[in-house]
């Protein structure tokens, strides 16, 4: 076996090209079900880093043993260590959003970017289906589904997405509240009100740095006992221990995008207005006259 333990404090100073790199290169003269668990983990490495033993396993249709096996054949000490080693690559190599607006102004201004942002993002939401998302997504939904009242904080990077998420939702049900809607100082005096019966959803997309502002409020509301439903597009998320489902949304392009948190949202909007259609059919329709009415649209 390939004593790594040098290797990998090297490593924790390095770039995520020399750990999967050699995963890659150590996958290939390993057996089926190693090189199965391998293959995952490259493919799905920013879930993959959060995930438990049993996940993987289940993931890959090997064995526990089989996964803690892999770990130990890539030259780790346990599975522990080899998920910490990811999440450090995660930490490091993830650029936070305004570096990636600064990088994308100083790109090649030779570049169709157009061409080049379409193709990116294809690529993005051709990954962002995976099985936590499949678990948590139904989770958020029930939750969402039972609530009395729906409350929806982001701040900065993602002010906007609920803004979006608000107004979509507003569309077609009653007690939807934008949550530090004028960007004042009294967030906490409008979460106050909330009950267990509510449901607060976070936007976070500020990885490796979020919101304090944020985190705070998600702290606060579990403390009380009231559901946190958290859209981020890292599991590294401070908050996403603190969370009742986390719809996980990787933000896998070189340039700055929210294409996939977007997708998030008009996936819970679609599903639930499905779900309570009852309620939201007569609010749509009315609506809808109402705008024409007063000629707010035709």
């Amino acid at each position: 076996m390939h004593n790594r333990k040098q290797d990998v404090s090297i490593e924790k100073k390095s770039s995520e090209k020399d750990l999967f790199e050699h995963m890659r290169e150590t996958s290939l003269k390993l057996p089926s079900q190693q090189k199965n668990v391998c293959d995952y983990i490259l493919a799905h490495y920013q879930q993959a880093a959060f995930m438990k033993v049993e996940e993987v396993a289940l993931a890959t249709k090997t064995s526990n043993a089989t996964v803690i096996r892999t770990a130990g054949s890539l030259g780790f000490k346990s599975y522990t260590e080899m998920k910490e080693e990811i999440q450090h690559v995660l930490t490091s190599t993830t650029p936070p959003p305004l570096d990636r607006l600064r990088k994308n102004i100083a790109g090649d201004s030779g570049l169709n970017v157009l061409d080049h942002v379409i193709k990116e993002n294809i690529q993005s939401l051709q990954t962002l289906y995976s099985q936590h998302l499949a678990e948590s997504f139904p989770r958020a939904i029930q939750i969402l589904q039972n609530a009395s009242r729906i409350y929806i904080l982001g701040l900065r990077s993602t002010r906007g997405l609920a803004v979006y998420l608000h107004a979509l939702l507003h569309q077609l049900f009653k007690d939807i509240y934008l949550a530090d809607g004028s960007g004042s100082d009294n967030l906490f005096d409008e979460l106050y009100d909330m009950t267990e019966d509510d449901v607060f959803i976070a936007l976070m997309a500020g990885s490796p740095h979020y919101t304090k502002r944020t985190i705070n409020a998600v702290k606060y509301v579990r403390s009380r006992s009231i559901p946190v439903i958290l859209i981020t597009n890292n599991l590294s998320n401070v908050a996403a221990p603190l969370a009742s489902a986390v719809l996980l949304a990787p933000q896998n392009t070189n340039h700055y995008s929210t294409v996939t948190l977007l997708t998030i949202i008009d996936a819970l909007v679609f599903q639930l207005g499905q779900l309570k259609a009852d309620d939201a059919r007569p609010k749509l329709e009315q609506l809808g006259g109402l705008l024409v009415k007063n000629d707010i649209s035709v």
